[in-house]
């Protein structure tokens, strides 16, 4: 594979065909050089058969969520929406049998890593802490910052898109296609070195919220490791909650 100049970032995609269909059209058009989604293909409202297909039409990068591991494994189907084996046709089984659980991308800034969690672990959050959330530490994104192997990671699992700053590291969280958490996705250019995130509107259309650069501005937090972290942390956030409010 080419080192990655663009790369699309999708995030949870639960299900979401026709939103799949319209972003991955999108990032068609925009010439990225490759994409990516963070799993999480099964449960919710949509159809996980034609998002596979989607996903293996446009070649996308595609790592195992814990959604789709319970999917496989008959377990936690109290969930919302959830969906069984039984549900799936066939080579939809092969392809989440076959999803790796991370994997590992060149771009033009550096390396970069993409999972659902943290890493192996598809359960593993990370949060400095605010208000409404504690903090939410993980050895396992302490042992990749101290490895110093990846400049990037990328993850899901949270659904809230936003990017976490560490000395020799950025955290972005591709939030998630879902309806009801700012459903969306991004494309970040690895030399502009800043990322564009688009959401779904109330008309079923996109609008692009923000740019934000990649690189830490002077007022943002740069932590050491998450065993830094102390809490009364301000998100910094890759859409805007304003323009949001009013779609």
């Amino acid at each position: 594979m080419a080192t990655i100049r663009q790369l699309g970032v999708i995030g949870d995609v639960h299900a979401e065909d026709k939103r799949l269909a319209q972003a991955l059209e999108f990032l068609a058009d925009e010439g990225v050089c490759s994409t990516v989604c963070t799993g999480d293909i099964a449960d919710g409202q949509g159809c996980v058969d034609s998002s596979i297909r989607l996903l293996k039409q446009h070649q996308v990068l595609t790592v195992r969520g814990n959604h789709d591991r319970w999917l496989l494994d008959d377990r936690v189907r109290h969930v919302s929406n959830a969906h069984c084996r039984g549900d799936l046709h066939e080579d939809s089984i092969h392809f989440l049998e076959r999803l790796p659980i991370q994997l590992q991308l060149t771009t033009v800034a550096g390396s970069l890593l993409l999972c659902h969690g943290v890493a192996k672990n598809d359960l593993r959050k990370v949060w400095p802490g605010t208000e409404r959330m504690p903090v939410e530490s993980s050895h396992e994104l302490d042992s990749i910052i101290e490895d110093d192997e990846h400049r990037f990671v990328i993850n899901g699992h949270m659904h809230f898109k936003t990017m976490i700053h560490f000395h020799g590291l950025t955290l972005i969280n591709a939030g998630t296609l879902m309806g009801g958490r700012w459903p969306g996705f991004s494309i970040i250019d690895f030399e502009k070195r800043c990322i564009r995130a688009f959401i779904f509107n109330a008309e079923g259309g996109l609008t692009q919220t923000k740019l934000t650069q990649l690189d830490p501005e002077p007022h943002h937090q740069v932590w050491e490791n998450t065993q830094a972290f102390t809490g009364n942390w301000e998100p910094l956030l890759l859409f805007d909650r304003n323009l949001l409010a009013t779609q």
